[in-house]
């Protein structure tokens, strides 16, 4: 998603602020450091930097996954690299956020640029992505014209006999349900920039967003249970919009919770995230380990006592994170190796699935999925060492042939009819 999702979700390298003040404030008086007056590139490194740390987040879920007797206190750790999935929301919020009120400034805000832009960020690859696993792992159940129409038209994780993850059907594109929610957050988005202007509007879409989850999931159980099994509902309600509409939300808090930084730098939390953000990080990273082993449920409504979901938990340890890393642009957090990997994240997302299933059949010895006791713990990091490097190769091959391609053609169209659209006021005007 990128500029918005999976990277997926935003424009990588794409003007992402212009018009506005930078994340990362300039040199000023008083106790600022004169060390963060850094260039442009740098200061929004840490966009590409957490997209990375999310798409190896993902890539740890599934190697874990693999390795069915991987120790059990490894294989919860890994299990939270589920969580990824949510820091690329949050980024995805948060950039088109960033793109959005640039585009305002300057007069070109535009629903239709907008989902134009949309479209040849995502749709190309992820095209390209369905067409690839079709060839190499042809569907065991056989051609689904519907199933196909579904993952193409990005409804997929609207229901349990859409949704392949739940049920034994054609996984058109493997982790394919985020970006189904991905674009419905693209639906909706140029209207909630228009209504979420301010903290507190930030706070009151959070508030709700919880609120439709707490109610519409119960809703949605009960309507369905009588069909499917208890396991494909629950998997199908943490999946779906409405339970997942609250990470993007708290993306909009967070977007304003960085404008707040940037224009206090010399509160005490901003130098607080300036000056320990490694150690902010570090913490952070504890208490994602730490919430591995605590009974949090899988999904809105919260259960009693008052636990929130494991995601939400994951979201908001997530939003000190990306608070830390925009504030710190120096921070070793934000390092050339997560920023590449970072750049080409959504080829990353949707091709690590073939690379995680291909690598224990050509090597099974070397990655013996099969292991047991310290021999699983060390097939699985070698598995993940050389899943992290392969997918890389490849997605920076795709990124250069296919996606950073069809970005550039989508702003040419647009370019070319704004050309157009001003030829014509033009001609209308004489």
């Amino acid at each position: 998603m990128k500029d918005g999702a999976p990277s997926f979700v935003a424009d990588a390298g794409s003007p992402l602020h212009q018009g506005q003040p930078s994340i990362t404030p300039q040199e000023t008086t008083g106790d600022v450091p004169r060390e963060r007056a850094v260039p442009r590139t740098r200061r929004f490194a840490f966009i590409n930097a957490l997209r990375g740390y999310a798409v190896l987040f993902v890539i740890t879920a599934h190697t874990g996954t693999a390795f069915a007797e991987l120790p059990y206190p490894l294989k919860r750790l890994t299990n939270f690299g589920w969580n990824g999935v949510q820091l690329f929301f949050l980024m995805s919020c948060v950039t088109l956020l960033m793109s959005w009120r640039s585009e305002e400034t300057d007069g070109r805000a535009s629903a239709l640029d907008f989902y134009v832009r949309r479209m040849f960020r995502i749709s190309p690859m992820y095209y390209l992505a369905a067409l690839f696993y079709f060839l190499v792992e042809p569907p065991p159940t056989g051609f689904d014209l519907k199933q196909l129409l579904a993952a193409l038209a990005f409804v997929n994780a609207w229901h349990p006999a859409l949704a392949p993850t739940v049920l034994d059907r054609w996984n058109v594109v493997p982790g394919g349900w985020s970006i189904s929610v991905e674009f419905m957050f693209y639906f909706m988005f140029p209207l909630m920039a228009a209504l979420v202007r301010s903290m507190r509007a930030a706070l009151l879409f959070c508030g709700l967003a919880v609120l439709a989850g707490c109610v519409v999931n119960p809703v949605m159980e009960q309507a369905l249970r009588d069909n499917y099994s208890t396991t494909a509902v629950q998997n199908f309600l943490y999946f779906w919009f409405p339970n997942q509409i609250s990470v993007f939300a708290l993306g909009t808090v967070l977007y304003f919770i960085l404008l707040w930084v940037q224009a206090n730098p010399l509160s005490w939390i901003s130098a607080a995230l300036r000056r320990h953000s490694a150690a902010i990080i570090c913490a952070c990273l504890g208490a994602c380990a730490i919430s591995t082993a605590l009974p949090f449920p899988e999904r809105l409504p919260f259960s009693f006592p008052l636990l929130i979901p494991t995601f939400l938990v994951a979201s908001l340890i997530f939003v000190v994170i990306v608070a830390a890393m925009a504030t710190s642009p120096r921070s070793p957090f934000v390092n050339r190796f997560a920023c590449e990997l970072g750049k080409v994240s959504f080829s990353a997302y949707l091709f690590h699935f073939a690379v995680l299933h291909e690598l224990p059949r050509l090597l099974p010895i070397l990655f013996d999925t099969d292991a047991t006791g310290w021999r699983a713990i060390f097939s699985c990091f070698a598995l993940w060492l050389a899943t992290v490097s392969t997918t890389y190769g490849l997605s920076a091959i795709t990124f250069h042939t296919v996606e950073d391609p069809m970005i550039r053609m989508g702003r040419r169209l647009l370019r070319l009819r704004r050309k157009n659209d001003r030829i014509a006021t033009a001609g209308q005007a004489s």
